[in-house]
């Protein structure tokens, strides 16, 4: 029907597109404020259990505050740190990464080979990061456009790269690091490796991108409700994919530091950070089936993880043992911080 020249909508279609616009603000606020609500309960219990572990440890272990013992730790958590954030955005929305430690391995096989061959050191880190972003682009391609298990998508990525690894390496650990690289992760202000400054940066910036940027809510809502998102026209494709995308980068940029921290090449190194950091960011509250943690407690969680795999390897077990008692507290951990986060859910 037409007014003065103009096109009149039917005021039916009219009160629809209005009621579309109130849905949409609706559930853009319920999703905020259910975010805010959670995000302070699961916070607190993984910083009050690395609070207490600190506790602990200077009554029972004295010797595990030596300035020589907390650089060592520093180190280590600057790498198990970055793997686990990028572990984090993956989990946030709903999937896993199990190529992270091949991710890792390559690296270190890139930088040698780069530096046997005399090229620019620049040059091998910008490989080493565009290999992450390359396998993370795939695995979040396989899973959001093939629908692909997340699980099964990164197995088959892990079994690839460390592969091709193995055949190129013969699986003997081979190459050496440029000595220009090693200050990055063995020197730094005090005690304090660069290492472990460059790992509290992205954890900083990672933090005010998730509780204040727009992205930060198209993850939780993605990783909340797929459903609820593409509702709100959130493209749960492109949010998965760039997740991948940059749990790949950060867990290649976790290769470069452990490569400058080694100071030699071995082609299985990376093996244990898969487990490692899906276990830190569930110690920190974040949850496998999505949407649920964060930057900080993921940290939290990699700093009670490395307490308690620190103080088994300080005693007196053999490394067999050793092993033994690792696997068993990091499986008691993980359950006890899972039963204390859903009775506080209820």
């Amino acid at each position: 029907m037409k007014e003065g020249g103009f096109l009149r909508l039917p005021t039916r279609v009219a009160t629809t597109e209005r009621g579309l616009g109130a849905e949409r603000r609706s559930l853009r606020l319920a999703l905020i404020e259910w975010s805010t609500q959670r995000r302070a309960r699961l916070y607190a219990l993984p910083l009050a259990s690395a609070a207490l572990a600190a506790v602990l440890l200077a009554t029972l272990e004295p010797g595990f505050y030596r300035p020589a013992n907390l650089h060592v730790l520093m180190q280590q958590a600057s790498v198990l740190g970055l793997v686990t954030l990028g572990q984090l955005l993956v989990l946030l929305v709903g999937g896993i990464d199990l190529s992270v430690g091949a991710v890792m391995n390559a690296s270190l096989i890139i930088i040698a080979l780069m530096n046997q061959h005399r090229s620019a050191l620049a040059l091998s880190l910008l490989a080493c990061i565009g290999l992450g972003a390359l396998v993370g682009m795939i695995n979040g391609l396989l899973v959001s456009l093939r629908s692909v298990p997340p699980f099964a998508a990164t197995l088959g990525m892990l079994a690839c790269i460390q592969g091709a690894i193995l055949v190129y390496t013969k699986g003997i650990p081979a190459g050496n690091i440029p000595a220009s690289l090693r200050p990055v992760a063995l020197v730094g202000v005090g005690i304090v490796p660069y290492s472990l400054i460059i790992c509290l940066a992205i954890a900083i910036v990672l933090t005010f991108a998730l509780r204040r940027g727009t992205y930060g809510r198209k993850i939780y809502a993605v990783g909340r409700s797929p459903e609820v998102a593409r509702r709100v026209a959130i493209s749960t494709t492109n949010v998965r994919i760039s997740a991948y995308v940059m749990c790949g980068v950060l867990a290649a940029l976790a290769g470069i530091i452990l490569s400058a921290y080694v100071g030699y090449v071995d082609p299985e190194i990376g093996g244990n950070y898969n487990l490692e950091s899906i276990a830190a960011a569930v110690l920190g509250g974040v949850a496998f089936t999505g949407g649920e943690g964060g930057a900080i407690g993921a940290l939290a969680g990699v700093l009670f993880l490395l307490v308690l795999l620190n103080v088994v390897t300080l005693s007196s077990l053999n490394p067999f043992t050793q092993l033994i008692v690792q696997g068993v507290v990091m499986l008691l951990a993980v359950s006890v911080f899972q039963f204390l986060k859903n009775r506080t859910a209820i």
